[in-house]
């Protein structure tokens, strides 16, 4: 077993409702010292607090990159105002704490989503634009960290985003479900398109999805794995990455956002629900949580 799958594994799983003592890191003084059960309880592995929300950070996007989760948040405590300053953490899921972030540059209003693209290269998705940025350099405070960017204009959105090996996966979260749609786009766009704008017809394909997503991730066996919520439900799914056609589906915590597997197979995610700026919705699970999915029901 490499060091990095040992590290996760090694983690204490915690299951069902679980008091302030039992999720790692530094709990928003607003919260009570007990979480409420969620669905899927029994598949929940480990929790950490999201960073900053007492701040006022929205977490959005999550990713898995050199046994650390990544976690872009959006500033705003305003339901009415659902962009902000941007900001990436880096937490270590062993302790908990943030052992390092960078802010996104001053055109990210939402960070929906990241995905690692490998050898210290990271993309955040921002609606209508795409950064690829070096992590070694963001994480250092420089100023050349973003290497590249695309925009994107049409029906499609940066909503949310993942990379499958070989392209990038970008889809939108739309309340009409006529006009969610999924597009694959070659990763060589952003050596050849940088700073360009692209249309639908340069997606290499596309198809429609489910209303209100929210994150995607793809396992080691190319599965398409998708969340889905707003302040009344939260759904992960699994779907054909061919058609898009459901093939699995699992009640979560509302406010689900992204997701990424590590390397043991678990799925990390996290809610905005608890937010300040989420703060009066019926659930406060502002957590970052991994997830088994043998363990699903």
């Amino acid at each position: 077993m490499g060091r990095l799958a040992f590290r996760f594994l090694a983690l204490m799983a915690l299951c069902g409702s679980a008091g302030a003592a039992d999720v790692l890191g530094a709990r928003p003084a607003h919260l009570g010292a007990e979480l409420p059960a969620v669905p899927n309880a029994e598949a929940i592995a480990n929790r950490i607090w999201a960073p900053e929300i007492d701040a006022g950070y929205v977490p959005q996007g999550v990713t898995v990159a050199n046994g650390e989760v990544l976690i872009s948040s959006y500033r705003s405590t305003d339901p009415k105002v659902g962009t902000g300053p941007c900001r990436v953490h880096r937490i270590d899921p062993a302790s908990g704490r943030t052992v390092g972030q960078f802010d996104m540059p001053p055109g990210c209003g939402h960070a929906g989503g990241m995905a690692y693209l490998g050898q210290g290269m990271l993309l955040v998705a921002d609606t209508r634009r795409l950064y690829k940025i070096d992590m070694k350099r963001a994480f250092a405070g420089e100023a050349d960290a973003v290497v590249a960017t695309l925009n994107l204009t049409g029906g499609m959105k940066g909503s949310l985003v993942d990379f499958d090996g070989k392209s990038i996966f970008i889809a939108s979260s739309e309340k009409d479900a006529s006009k969610a749609q999924a597009f694959f786009l070659p990763l060589s766009l952003f050596d050849t398109h940088n700073g360009a704008t692209l249309e639908p017809s340069q997606a290499s394909r596309s198809f429609a999805i489910p209303a209100e997503a929210q994150g995607a991730a793809f396992d080691r066996d190319g599965g398409l794995w998708m969340t889905f919520s707003n302040s009344k439900f939260g759904r992960l799914q699994k779907l054909d990455p061919a058609s898009g056609a459901v093939l699995a589906s699992h009640d979560m915590v509302i406010g689900i956002e992204d997701i990424a597997f590590d390397e043991t197979g678990r799925l990390w995610t996290v809610s905005e629900a608890g937010s300040l700026r989420w703060s009066r919705w019926q659930v406060s699970y502002p957590v970052v949580f991994s997830i088994d999915p043998q363990r699903l029901r």
